[in-house]
């Protein structure tokens, strides 16, 4: 038993911020995601005596993480407090030197990655949940597409196109941010 809670307890340290994380931007709202993160983590739990160990663990974590935010999406609550119409079928459409005195790094650089770190962030949230989904499991997690499919319940070709989509739209996003911030300064 105290075997089983040790288990359990590296489990989830290595898993949580990996959930957590990708639920948050799923969800967009952290007091949700933590609510959706514990579900996932109580679903695994209960599950874990069903899980095939010949298959990869990963591809299964996100799966459940996965369902657990489309539930979400579909419950009265969700709807009820304005944060319908997601779905993670978004994004099927068709296409459209100088040396310093001192050796540290001044702030300006921490300032400008912060920035950096700031609007990709906003620009992954723009997303359509889709995409969303399909490049936060590709970039973030690593997944393969074969197992992203699985996950987002699409064959590998439609996980790859979807990927391939959200990095065509982040760099639309982005480019569109660029034009702002130019004709701001």
């Amino acid at each position: 038993m105290a075997r089983d809670r040790e288990a359990l307890g590296r489990f989830y340290e290595l898993y949580f911020e990996r959930i957590h994380g990708y639920v948050r931007r799923m969800v967009g709202d952290e007091t949700l995601a933590e609510d959706v993160t514990q579900d996932v983590f109580l679903h695994l739990q209960r599950a874990i005596p069903t899980f095939d160990t010949t298959r990869e663990l990963d591809p299964w974590v996100f799966t459940i993480a996965t369902n657990k935010v489309r539930d979400l999406w579909r419950s009265k609550r969700h709807q009820h407090e304005g944060l319908r119409g997601q779905s993670l079928d978004d994004g099927d459409a068709d296409d459209r030197t100088r040396e310093a005195v001192d050796a540290r790094p001044g702030p300006l650089p921490e300032l400008e990655s912060e920035e950096l770190r700031a609007t990709l962030s906003a620009a992954v949230d723009a997303l359509p949940a889709g995409l969303r989904a399909a490049f936060v499991l590709r970039w973030h997690e690593e997944l393969e597409f074969t197992d992203i499919g699985r996950i987002l319940e699409r064959n590998e070709a439609a996980a790859r196109k979807r990927y391939s989509r959200a990095l065509a739209e982040l760099r639309r996003i982005l480019e569109e941010s660029a034009r702002t911030s130019r004709r701001g300064a």
